[in-house]
């Protein structure tokens, strides 16, 4: 793909750049600086705070001084994903973009668009000298994957503009007006542990899951590898006696885990051989719309000197298959909506702990508490407990915006499409920045992004190229 044919050469020019610098959420110190320091270069104002988010300042150009200022807003953090096998090193490691026709994607590993592209419409615009504007403010966050913990710490009174276009959402053409709340639920278990009684030692393996976004994608139905490792713990369990030494799965809370795995000591290869052909005819045809590719195979060596007792072993998995995980409410107004959800992302065993992270999402605070309470049964119930943080409220729909109908009239006149407004599931931070400064006039948009938080994550360039243009026209017409 030739990008010098675009009208936003910029905008992937900068994107390539900002995926030169590790920013995983909690490593964004890099991208921060030099965020700052593309500021310093033009001569525009820029402020850095303890949390490393960044605002930068431009004035507005010639016959746009009296118009409303007009806030960019993004994060600069991405979740770090990658497939089996791929050597990738997300604290050092630049993300390696490679073009297939109208898509950009990452050689293995989760590409950054969420939310790199928003990033990098901003410089394009601040870098330019020919793009009319208001007065603009460019507001990008950290840590925006992992709890909003950036635009939790940003100080609000520093923004000047009342007018927000949040550039974090995924599908071009469908703006969204609101948004569910959600917090992070930490479960530990204690475990007693002993020898294995068991010689031989094997690695079971969950794999070939299509994973996803844990708001976007959860009404999917698309299997979880967490959830599943524990059903094929229970599922063998019928067939041949195992024992169990740890299980390992995920890595985000708001992933939906692809892949996991359990060592297990049995010392019946032929059992273990019966259940593991049965489980995978099940699992095919349950699963063969959304992850055709599911499969639970045993790889002889077994990495763990002790394994769980019998009761231990039968709290974790009751806590993982009895913890809601999936859709627990569809909304009641709104049709085809996901109100209330939980993933469990990720899993791990620590000496003699177990630890379960859920990412749990609401669009009605009552319908989160319950579910928070749903968790903390569970988890007291496998006799652990549950810790809750990063809560975020959600961003509730206003019948009046400005905003708004801007945006849908010249994305209608520039595409000759209907615009369609939409509420998700997903938290974006129009919330937080919203429930701080409420006279915030926000709408979130985006070009398509396929697969975010996976290594099959894409971003369409002439979708970019023509969101781009649209923002753009949306500068140029605030009035």
């Amino acid at each position: 793909m030739n990008t010098d044919e675009l009208f936003c050469k910029k905008v992937i020019d900068f994107f390539g750049e900002m995926n030169k610098i590790p920013r995983g959420s909690g490593n964004e110190k890099g991208v921060s600086d030099y965020l700052v320091g593309f500021a310093k270069e033009r001569g525009l104002e820029v402020f850095q705070d303890e949390a490393l988010n960044v605002l930068i300042r431009k004035e507005a150009t010639p016959g746009y001084e009296s118009k409303q200022g007009v806030i960019i807003q993004g994060h600069m953090d991405m979740v770090c994903e990658k497939n089996q096998g791929v050597e990738h090193d997300f604290l050092k490691d630049p993300i390696d973009l490679i073009f297939e026709g109208d898509y950009i994607r990452a050689n293995g590993t989760t590409l950054g668009a969420d939310d790199g592209v928003a990033v990098a419409m901003a410089l394009a615009i601040l870098d330019s000298d020919t793009i009319p504007h208001p007065a603009l403010e460019v507001l990008i966050t950290t840590d925006e994957e992992v709890g909003m913990f950036g635009a939790r710490a940003f100080d609000t009174d520093l923004l000047r503009g009342k007018l927000l276009l949040n550039i974090d959402s995924e599908v071009e053409g469908v703006f969204t007006a609101g948004c569910a709340g959600g917090a992070r639920a930490e479960v530990t278990i204690p475990l007693n542990l002993k020898k294995p009684s068991f010689k031989t030692g094997y690695k079971l393996i969950v794999e070939g899951l299509k994973g996803g976004h844990s708001g976007v994608d959860i009404n999917k139905e698309r299997a979880n590898a967490n959830q599943i490792l524990a059903r094929s713990l229970k599922h063998i369990g019928a067939y041949t006696e195992i024992e169990v030494g740890g299980l390992w799965g995920g890595s985000k809370d708001n992933a939906i885990p692809r892949d996991s795995f359990a060592y297990i000591f049995c010392d019946d290869k032929t059992g273990l051989d019966k259940a593991l052909y049965a489980l995978n005819g099940e699992l095919g045809a349950e699963y063969s719309a959304t992850d055709p590719k599911i499969k639970v195979r045993a790889e002889e060596g077994a990495d763990c000197a002790e394994v769980f007792e019998k009761e231990s072993l039968e709290r974790v998995l009751g806590a993982i298959l009895l913890i809601p995980c999936g859709i627990v409410n569809m909304s009641g107004s709104i049709k085809g909506l996901p109100e209330t959800s939980n993933n469990i992302g990720s899993m791990r065993t620590e000496g003699s702990e177990f630890k379960l992270v859920c990412a749990l999402r609401s669009a009605v605070e009552s319908r989160k508490e319950y579910l928070k309470t749903l968790i903390a049964c569970g988890a007291e119930l496998a006799g652990g407990k549950a810790e809750f943080r990063g809560d975020y409220p959600a961003w509730e729909y206003k019948e009046s915006s400005y905003i708004r109908p801007l945006v849908c009239g010249v994305y209608e006149r520039l595409y000759n499409k209907k615009a369609v407004v939409d509420i998700i599931h997903a938290g974006l931070e129009c919330g937080l920045l919203g429930g701080k400064k409420p006279d915030l006039d926000m709408i979130s948009m985006g070009p398509d992004i396929l697969d975010i938080h996976s290594p099959d994550e894409r971003l369409s360039i002439s979708s970019t190229e023509r969101t781009f243009r649209l923002v753009c026209e949306i500068l140029k017409e605030v009035e």
